[in-house]
């Protein structure tokens, strides 16, 4: 997982050239520590996957634009449609996201 900058990732957003997985974080949020460790355990089952950090503190545009309500969020853009992304605020477990990044629906 690498960390993006909100303007990166508007940019790729917009290309919508391939699915764009963005977790979406502030720095002393417990939670969203629990969360990476489970995003990283995806990676590690699933290394194809490219999943992007943004620091939501840095990222008000994307917050409003995408209608962001809490932390950790995570947000997948598909590609080839203009559709709203599907976000989970959620993250219960490494299957769970499994899970919801596959589903297509």
């Amino acid at each position: 997982m690498r960390e993006a900058t909100e303007k990166e990732l508007i940019h790729w957003i917009h290309q919508r050239e391939r699915q764009i997985v963005i977790f979406g974080h502030t720095p002393f949020c417990g939670t969203c520590k629990a969360a990476r460790r489970m995003l990283d355990v995806v990676l590690q089952m699933r290394p194809d996957l490219d999943i992007y950090a943004l620091d939501l503190n840095f990222a008000s545009a994307f917050i409003e634009r995408y209608r962001i309500t809490s932390t950790p969020s995570l947000s997948i853009f598909d590609p080839g449609t203009q559709q709203e992304p599907r976000t989970l605020y959620a993250m219960q477990s490494v299957p769970r996201l499994l899970d919801f990044i596959d589903n297509t629906d």
